[in-house]
Formats: structure tokens, C-alpha cells, sequence
């Protein structure tokens, strides 16, 4: 923390200066999971954004634990029966490139947090980025981008991204799961669009 401080860094969501170890303390305390359907999330893309992206692009690895402890809080309050914990995967030049899958690093402390196992179920081939793709190109996900890496042994499952944009790629990956055995397929995920937030 004394680090960031020194170096004058800012707070990625609302621009102040860093008080705490990767989100300021005030944003911190805006960290209350809302709930829809099967989804857990912590708010809309227009307030959550900066932190995304900094999980996505800027190494903020220590966004990691304020936000998937959120997350796990709303997972745990939902009340849901879970048997394990896997997050969306992203292609193995992606994970090389930036040293981790963001949604791995949320789901692995999820599931800590919820004393469940953390299972790498399902693996992603090569697809161009979604990032600059627009928002109705997101909802056509080809077929057979994700398959299942190895057999299910748990049936109720919470699957773990950082953003909700179309629900495309979350669905992708629940078909997979539900083909190899899985009985329910849960969601969490940092932001989630909602009408007139993005």
C-alpha cells in the first residue's frame, strides 16, 4: 500500500488516490453484490469499468480479493447449493501474455472463500478478441469454442467471469458444462450490463 501511495497511484473506479491495497476505501464500501436469476454481480459496467479493466490490462491483481470477497459474499446470500467453482477460460496465449486468466484469479478466491474446490472444467480454442467486437457480433459465440477438458465429477456448478456484456460467452460455457453432466450452472461476475448503464 505504501508503494502505491508513493507513486501517487489512483483508485481505478473513481480516480482518487489510493488508501487501501488496489480500490480505495470508499469504493470498497460500495462493494454489495445485487442478484439476477442465476447471476451475482456487483453493478453495471459504467461504475465497475476502470476496475475491469485493470484486472484485464493492468496487472491489478490486488483488485482480486476486495472484489471476489464481494462476489462470494452475494454467492453465499443467494443460497445456493454448490458443489464447485470454475471460471470462464481464455486461451492459453491470452493467460501466457498477461500472466493469468482474470476470471480464474476471481473464481479461485471465490471458492476459497466458499470452502468449495476450484475446477479448471472447460478450455477455450483460439477466437479473436471480444473486446473490440460489437455488441451484436458478441451474441453470435461460434460453435465449439469451449469444450470440457475433463469429465464432470460435480453437478452444481458456479462459473465465474469478470464482465456479463450479452451473456454469449456465459452461455457458451453452460451448454458445455450441461453436455458433460453439470446439473446447475450459477454466475458471478464483476459488472453486468444493464439498459442505459453502458
Amino acid at each position: 500500500m505504501e508503494f502505491e501511495s508513493v507513486l501517487g497511484a489512483r483508485c481505478p473506479v473513481c480516480g482518487r488516490d489510493l488508501d487501501a491495497p488496489g480500490l480505495c476505501r470508499r469504493c470498497r464500501s460500495e462493494l454489495h453484490a445485487r442478484r439476477w436469476q442465476n447471476l451475482v454481480y456487483l453493478g453495471g459496467y459504467r461504475k465497475w469499468r476502470g476496475a475491469v479493466r485493470a484486472l484485464k490490462f493492468k496487472g491489478g491483481r490486488r483488485l482480486v480479493a476486495p472484489l471476489a470477497d464481494a462476489l462470494a459474499e452475494g454467492v453465499r446470500e443467494a443460497g445456493w447449493a454448490l458443489d464447485a467453482v470454475t471460471a470462464v477460460p481464455t486461451t492459453w496465449w491470452r493467460a501466457l501474455v498477461r500472466g493469468y486468466n482474470p476470471a480464474e484469479l476471481l473464481g479461485r478466491r471465490i471458492a476459497e472463500r466458499l470452502e468449495l474446490p476450484f475446477v479448471r472444467a472447460v478450455a477455450r480454442r483460439y477466437t479473436p478478441s471480444q473486446t473490440r467486437r460489437r455488441r451484436d457480433e458478441r451474441a453470435r459465440m461460434k460453435a465449439g469454442t469451449f469444450f470440457l477438458q475433463r469429465e464432470l465429477e460435480h453437478r452444481r456448478w458456479l462459473l465465474v467471469d469478470d464482465v456479463w456484456t450479452t451473456g454469449a460467452t456465459f452461455r457458451a460455457v453452460e451448454r458445455v458444462l450441461r453436455a458433460g453432466g453439470a446439473e446447475a450452472v450459477y454466475g458471478a461476475v464483476i459488472a453486468a450490463r444493464q439498459d442505459g448503464d453502458w
